[in-house]
């Protein structure tokens, strides 16, 4: 798949990346693009990525998961009153561990079918391919569209290690 024509720049530090995706932006590159090996969160604001929503959906799953694991161990003990020792036949501490599990399952699947559907409906993350100025240590920085030379000219000037045109 060939990459589309840009500039990327590769840095060090994850604040003088951030200096340079904000220049890039008020220099009128509107689209910007980042590699990272972390998740840093100065990088993060400085693209103005909003969080995700998904935990709108994965919370009420273990909700429901919750409810559910409760419902089974309770309706189970109370399908079979079995007493053992004395105990009463609906305890909460053994039950514990069981409901636990159908909270992680049920919530899991629950954000496991909310990422597949939002990735089928163009939520897929945009990544530009490797190239060779780009390191898995160094966070990348790539402009696409606009003046190439302007491009490289603002990533130089925040304190890109390397700079090169792509595509």
């Amino acid at each position: 798949m060939p990459a589309e024509p840009g500039v990327l720049g590769s840095f060090g530090e994850p604040s003088a990346a951030a200096s340079a995706v904000r220049a890039l932006k008020s220099a009128g590159f509107t689209d910007v693009r980042v590699a990272m090996p972390a998740p840093f969160p100065e990088v993060i604001a400085a693209i103005g990525k909003p969080r995700s929503r998904i935990d709108f959906v994965t919370f009420p799953g273990a909700l429901l998961g919750l409810l559910c694991g409760i419902g089974l161990t309770v309706g189970t003990s109370l399908a079979w009153p079995l007493i053992t020792g004395g105990k009463p036949v609906v305890s909460i501490p053994p039950f514990v561990i069981v409901i636990f599990e159908v909270t992680v399952l049920i919530g899991s699947l629950t954000n496991l079918v909310a990422v597949s559907v939002g990735s089928w409906h163009g939520g897929r993350p945009r990544v530009f391919p490797r190239h060779p100025t780009f390191n898995a240590e160094r966070i990348g920085v790539l402009a696409v569209g606009g003046d190439p030379s302007q491009a490289e000219r603002v990533l130089r000037d925040c304190g890109a290690e390397e700079v090169g045109r792509v595509g």
